[in-house]
């Protein structure tokens, strides 16, 4: 009988455990489960903290900013048109570029980046401009040539018989090389019925393009036109020299970053800034708009070694 028992407790004992083993495998199911639902919001959360009070997010815009006003010249952005979306530890941010042709902004490129946390790993730039210039400038494919370079790829000839060809009714954009080095002031002086809107800088490269370790490099300027575009890295400022200077300083420690965002791979930042703080500010090219037959009135101007033709719109 006493055998008997112990045959029954043990069973009952061993049901028990069973029992207690499923509960605990069912617990450990669930406290996994919870733990992974609660890992996803939680991920979401620390993307949201890292980009918006690291000031990641700030820190990307402006860099993709900034170096789009240095080297794409005659462009703007507009502040509400920045759109960011954030996902798994990464942030979508989408925007467009506008240029100025005659007295309008008109949307030219569209941007869509794709970082994950601060690293840029998908870009796509959608265009609607009619003359696009090279996507990787070589030595001779720039619009704007320095003086001390040989004959472009594009032929001034040409584009000034184009120019000539256009109805009346037009406003025009028109990348001018000069035939030496001007003070950007000189510049606006000698073309006083025209918007001078982007000045090339020469920064000591520009003579082959090339920096001191052989990489062709892009060109670096500013926009030339007060600026009271909210987002404009150049609003209010007193010296759009000295502004210019100081963007350039900014965009220094991100300066990979910034050469993905730009179309323009090499910036060669440090050397150019050095160069422009022992030797000052000269232009050896801008960007201009303005009425086509004005635009065309300066053939004659012996500044003028060599014209590129733009964006052609109908006068607004």
């Amino acid at each position: 009988m006493g055998s008997y028992n112990e045959q029954i407790g043990s069973a009952n004992k061993t049901g028990l455990t069973g029992k207690m083993r499923t509960v605990s495998r069912w617990k450990l199911i669930l406290s996994t489960f919870t733990i992974a639902l609660m890992i996803v919001p939680t991920s979401y959360m620390l993307t949201f903290a890292y980009y918006a009070f690291g000031t990641k997010s700030t820190t990307l815009m402006d860099t993709a900013s900034k170096v789009l006003y240095l080297t794409e010249p005659n462009t703007a952005l507009e502040e509400m048109e920045f759109e960011m979306e954030f996902s798994l530890f990464s942030m979508d941010l989408s925007f467009d570029q506008y240029k100025q042709i005659g007295s309008e902004l008109y949307p030219v490129r569209h941007y869509d980046l794709h970082f994950v946390l601060d690293n840029l790993v998908d870009k796509k730039m959608t265009s609607n401009l009619d003359r696009t210039p090279p996507k990787y400038p070589t030595q001779t494919n720039q619009w704007l040539v320095h003086p001390a370079q040989g004959m472009p790829e594009f032929n001034s000839g040409h584009d000034w018989q184009v120019l000539a060809g256009l109805p009346d009714e037009t406003v025009v954009e028109a990348y001018l090389s000069f035939n030496d080095l001007y003070k950007v002031i000189d510049v606006r002086k000698e073309f006083p019925g025209i918007d001078v809107v982007w000045a090339a800088i020469y920064t000591g490269t520009e003579d082959e393009m090339l920096s001191a370790d052989g990489d062709v490099v892009s060109p670096l300027g500013y926009p030339v036109q007060p600026d009271r575009t909210y987002w404009s890295p150049f609003r209010d400022s007193m010296s759009h020299e000295e502004t210019f200077l100081q963007l350039l300083k900014e965009l220094q420690p991100y300066e990979e970053l910034a050469a993905e965002v730009s179309s323009h791979k090499n910036l060669k930042l440090q050397e150019r800034i050095e160069f422009i703080e022992q030797n000052g500010f000269t232009a050896y090219g801008a960007v201009i708009t303005g009425p086509k037959q004005e635009v065309e009135a300066l053939k004659d101007s012996q500044m003028i070694r060599h014209m590129k033709l733009g964006e052609v719109k109908l006068w607004n």
